[in-house]
């Protein structure tokens, strides 16, 4: 990023990437999920508490796009659940100084809250954590190489079988 403008355009960019991100699992898309990541991506979804131990328990875990793919195939296929409609709320997203390991990509940091309204059952708050991604740009378009979901609650619920 060399000017100023370079970085609010890129950060314009990103927060296109996370609304459209939102929308489609919001919109009950799960057969998009996988699209919005590279081949060698990583999805972790963790406890603060697990995450500030050290320790490398996940509540889900994908290593690659495939295992994203196998993951929403069989949340569209095998899972039986009641009628539900899930909303992810993002704020607070930035650009943190930097680039992963590879030397490409944006790490960003981001909080969110999802919230879940089944049948007639008043909406409820699922999880609220915060998001720490490497977002990277192949072929023209911007996608997650990490999302590093980070829980508050220890303890969770079971619709978070869903992406957050």
């Amino acid at each position: 990023m060399n000017t100023l403008s370079d970085r609010y355009l890129l950060t314009a960019e990103i927060e296109h990437l996370y609304a459209h991100y939102c929308e489609t699992l919001d919109d009950g898309r799960i057969d998009l999920w996988p699209e919005f990541f590279v081949e060698d991506c990583l999805y972790r979804l963790t406890t603060r508490d697990n995450e500030e131990r050290g320790m490398p328990l996940s509540l889900v875990l994908c290593k690659g796009q495939a295992m994203i793919r196998d993951r929403a195939l069989a949340l569209q296929k095998t899972v039986m659940f009641r009628s539900r409609r899930q909303r992810r709320m993002l704020s607070g997203i930035r650009l943190l100084e930097g680039v992963d390991g590879d030397g490409e990509g944006v790490k960003t940091r981001a909080s969110f809250v999802l919230y879940e309204s089944v049948g007639d059952e008043p909406t409820r708050a699922l999880a609220s954590g915060c998001s720490h991604d490497v977002v990277v740009r192949r072929d023209g378009a911007l996608k997650f190489k990490q999302r590093l979901l980070v829980v508050d609650a220890s303890v969770m619920t079971d619709s978070l079988v869903f992406p957050v």
